[in-house]
């Protein structure tokens, strides 16, 4: 996966590579997997959808601290607004739920 460097070190997401669009990974809250499709929730409200699974987009954003909580999806931990406990979900800062499966609850033992 390419990734591009522009001034500041703001890192890029490349989403589409015959257009070339592009995304900064800090402004993505959440992906959301469906099959081999991957919905990008972005901090301005905007979804991008992405015909390549989360799979796809783990490596790289592991790099980069997101983590991957759920088979269908890979947060921000930068972007959690609230983490509930009792039933196993984490609260986004756009109001999304995601879920955090049994086998990976782990991951947010030292999560605050």
């Amino acid at each position: 996966m390419k990734t591009y460097q522009q001034k500041g070190n703001n890192s890029l997401l490349i989403i589409n590579h015959k257009t070339s669009k592009k995304v900064f990974i800090d402004d993505v809250i959440l992906l959301k997997g469906d099959v081999n499709y991957t919905i990008l929730y972005l901090e301005n409200g905007k979804q991008k959808l992405v015909a390549h699974s989360i799979k796809f987009y783990e490596p790289y954003l592991k790099t980069h601290g997101f983590l991957r909580v759920h088979r269908s999806y890979m947060i921000n931990p930068n972007h959690v607004k609230e983490h509930n406990q009792i039933d196993e979900y984490l609260m986004m800062t756009n109001g999304q739920k995601a879920d955090i499966s049994r086998r990976r609850r782990f991951i947010l033992k030292d999560f605050k």
